[in-house]
């Protein structure tokens, strides 16, 4: 881990993606150098949440240290087939890449570091309205919902629509590309946006059109409802 984060600091340094709002949020790469010395032997929940707490910044960070450390240990994908679900409080830990032929679906509190390339052919939902958070070096879905944290290394690429909802968290990749980008109650901090349309304005009815709901519906949990059904009878 001190070698990863030797040889990937300068790149951290110089990323708008946490120089950009570091002192606003309270980010300082004195902490983050103090943090990567002593980062936990296990990364069980516990440990990962203990060492990575505060901005979203240092789970980007240590994301990309991570990715950097572990990654080239795995030389064969995992393949995972249907509707794989994280428990409330999981904190799988994966070196190397994940193809998921189906739906990944994440609980309140779920943390998921993948330590490489994640794809997902449906739908990455993150049910509830408690954080979760998801990262990978590069992540690849066909439609999302959530309320907590996708963070990627590279880049984040959603063809279809994802909804990314509450405030109180942010999302980070080098690049955004896809289909329809929902994310108006949201600072998310992507180095390059390319998409068919970006809703950022704080319209709720405008939203639940481009989702295809109702007006009145609690969009996040409407629209995850929406995924996961739509895919469940793709598959009957």
């Amino acid at each position: 881990m001190t070698e990863a984060y030797r040889r990937v600091r300068g790149t951290l340094a110089a990323s708008p993606l946490l120089v950009t709002d570091a002192i606003e949020v309270g980010f300082s790469f004195d902490d983050l150098d103090r943090r990567m010395a002593n980062a936990p032997d296990s990364l069980d929940g516990e440990s990962l949440w203990a060492w990575l707490d505060g901005p979203d910044q240092y789970r980007w960070a240590a994301l990309s240290v991570l990715v950097d450390a572990y990654e080239p240990m795995s030389n064969e994908a995992l393949q995972l087939a249907g509707r794989v679900v994280v428990p409330a409080s999981g904190t799988p830990v994966i070196a190397g890449d994940v193809h998921i032929d189906g739906d990944l679906i994440l609980k309140d509190q779920a943390m998921v570091f993948v330590l490489g390339r994640l794809t997902v052919t449906g739908s990455l939902v993150a049910e509830g309205a408690d954080y979760s958070m998801i990262g990978a070096r590069d992540i690849a879905c066909h439609d999302g919902v959530t309320p907590g944290e996708v963070l990627a290394v590279e880049a984040i690429r959603c063809p279809g629509t994802f909804l990314f909802w509450n405030n109180d968290y942010s999302s980070r990749a080098q690049t955004y590309s896809g289909g329809v980008l929902v994310d108006f109650e949201r600072h998310n901090m992507f180095g390059r946006v390319d998409v068919q349309r970006r809703l950022t304005d704080w319209d709720f009815a405008a939203a639940a059109r481009v989702l295809g709901l109702a007006e009145d519906d609690d969009i996040t949990t409407a629209y995850a409802a929406k995924l996961l059904h739509a895919d469940a009878q793709g598959d009957a």
